[in-house]
């Protein structure tokens, strides 16, 4: 067999794979799309995710951790920024496919279930259920963005509202502390009107820190902002104190300077930001208060006194949303907020620092959780491929032998692959000519009992004697040569179709190549024998 002809073989063969490989990646595509591969995989990521490889061998615990991480992801799934990544058509039409795909998807999830509870019970495994991750939604988005998913986890956990409320708490016990000292300052006033008008000052101040305190709650000043406010305030009741209040000097000069050592205490420059940052609540904080119901309640009462008031109902409506926080998620934010090595003055920016970090943890898992997915999706086109080379009769054995046998086969498949392959820029392009080929070409594929005869000839379908008996069976080799045929075409179907159409492309280029050498030698020996005829006209 000389080597243009095993090209042509192997451009026929190649051409062969290419189409069978673009009707297995239509066939993987349709499964994809109507059974949510992408979907599906990507919600169990997530939820591994979740999970952070909380699970423990006693059924118990896993059963409750994986139902308490289902709810949080249940809960993911429903927020706007996530479930507004699912475009679905809208159409009446598309509704009603949708409905009868979800019937069928469902009755086959019960189908698998039924099946797989069989051959736990039967191995003596515990017999879990398979349900549809998307019976409540009838579809989800294949790709959720970090950004989504990292603001989703922040804004689901309230995490600035939480700490807006603990910052709360903590300045009206910080405001209490300062109005109880000045009280006592107030009681050594000696005349009755300077207690008067310092009381009644200091009244007033806590008015002006009481709506320092309902703007910051309602995010119209930060925490910072707030704590100037106060400040300011309490500038103001210092400075009305030491010109209105009349005492005799050393009882009034005693009293400016314990005023003074108050105000220097909470909002002197070196105190100030160890003030702020007692005021704000850690990351680390954030999260333990965010699983703890009972002490955000706590909070709120030491926060807002008056239940009927709208910052009370606010918060304790966000409180009473929150969902459980299961212990796995716990450890993994916890682990996150300890790579934060910056303090800011504001919990918001430091959320913000944490979403960041919730990003990076979602990235990298969605980088590994590709790789099962392709190794997944790799072993269904190697199922789809053999599927394909069966349903097909695709017998690569076979296959070689017929196009080393036809020459005018192998001239045909050779110029339309060649065809195909200079038109098209893509396998995606060729697509549309895959059934065209299969009209076309008389490929050496298919159930036809001409195809049956020349692959297991009359011949060599003979009975062979078992041995020790008087019974007989149909020689097992040609059918077993026909087995391993389509088991290589299975496994060449199951590469895809970018694989074959780059190797055809290599393989003609390299043909091309070849044809133009052999025309540029037959060339040079067509010159070289003229030039020795001219040379012998010469001589004679």
């Amino acid at each position: 067999m000389n080597l243009p002809l095993v090209v042509d073989i192997a451009i026929g063969i190649i051409f062969i794979y290419l189409i069978l490989s673009l009707l297995a990646s239509e066939i993987q595509e349709l499964l994809t799309t109507v059974f949510q591969w992408r979907a599906e995989h990507l919600r169990q990521s997530i939820q591994t995710l979740l999970e952070g490889g909380g699970k423990t061998n006693r059924y118990r615990e896993t059963d409750r951790l994986s139902e308490e991480v289902g709810k949080l992801t249940e809960r993911l799934y429903s927020h706007p920024l996530i479930n507004t990544l699912n475009q679905e058509a809208k159409g009446k039409l598309a509704t009603f496919n949708r409905d009868i795909f979800n019937k069928v998807i469902n009755f086959i999830y019960r189908v698998a279930s039924w099946i797989y509870q069989g051959l736990n019970r039967l191995f003596g495994r515990k017999a879990t259920p398979l349900t549809n991750p998307f019976s409540k939604q009838p579809s989800a988005p294949s790709y959720i963005p970090a950004e989504a998913f990292a603001s989703t986890i922040v804004e689901t956990f309230q995490m600035s509202e939480v700490g807006k409320l603990v910052s709360l708490s903590r300045l009206e016990k910080f405001q209490q502390r300062q109005t109880a000292e000045v009280l006592k300052q107030i009681r050594y006033l000696s005349d009755p009107e300077s207690r008067r008008l310092a009381t009644e000052r200091l009244r007033q101040s806590t008015r002006e820190w009481n709506r320092a305190r309902e703007d910051f709650s309602n995010s119209i000043t930060p925490l910072s902002a707030t704590i100037d406010r106060m400040e300011n305030t309490f500038g103001a009741y210092f400075a009305y104190c030491s010109e209105f209040i009349q005492e005799p000097e050393n009882v009034k000069n005693f009293f400016v300077h314990e005023l003074k050592f108050i105000k220097d205490k909470y909002y002197s420059t070196t105190e100030k930001p160890a003030v702020l940052a007692a005021l704000k609540p850690s990351l680390n904080e954030l999260v333990e208060l965010v699983r703890e119901k009972p002490r955000l309640y706590q909070e709120l009462e030491n926060a807002v006194r008056d239940k009927d008031s709208p910052a009370y109902q606010k918060f304790a409506q966000i409180i009473e949303s929150l969902p459980d926080l299961p212990e796995p998620v716990q450890r993994s934010l916890n682990a996150l907020t300890s790579r934060i090595k910056t303090t800011k003055n504001n919990v918001e920016e430091e959320v913000q620092d944490l979403q960041a970090e919730i990003e990076r943890w979602f990235d990298n898992s969605m980088a590994r959780a590709k790789g099962v997915y392709r190794r997944n999706a790799r072993g269904i086109a190697i199922a789809i491929g053999f599927l394909v080379a069966i349903t097909t009769n695709a017998d690569t054995l076979f296959m070689v032998d017929h196009l080393s046998k036809n020459s005018t086969l192998r001239e045909t498949v050779n110029e339309y692959a060649k065809t195909q392959a200079e038109r098209q820029p893509s396998p995606d392009a060729l697509k549309n000519n895959v059934r065209d080929a299969l009209n076309d070409l008389s490929l050496p594929l298919g159930w036809s009992e001409n195809i049956q005869q020349q692959q297991i000839p009359p011949e060599k379908a003979t009975m062979v004697a078992i041995p020790r008996t008087n019974r007989s069976i149909p020689n097992p080799m040609p059918y077993l040569r026909r087995a391993f045929g389509w088991f290589i075409s299975g496994v060449a179907i199951s590469m895809g179709s970018a694989f074959w159409y780059d190797l055809l492309k290599k393989v003609i280029n390299v043909k091309n190549t070849g044809d133009q050498s052999s025309s540029d030698v037959q060339v040079q020996r067509s010159r070289d024998r003229r030039t020795l005829e001219i040379q012998d006209f010469r001589n004679d």
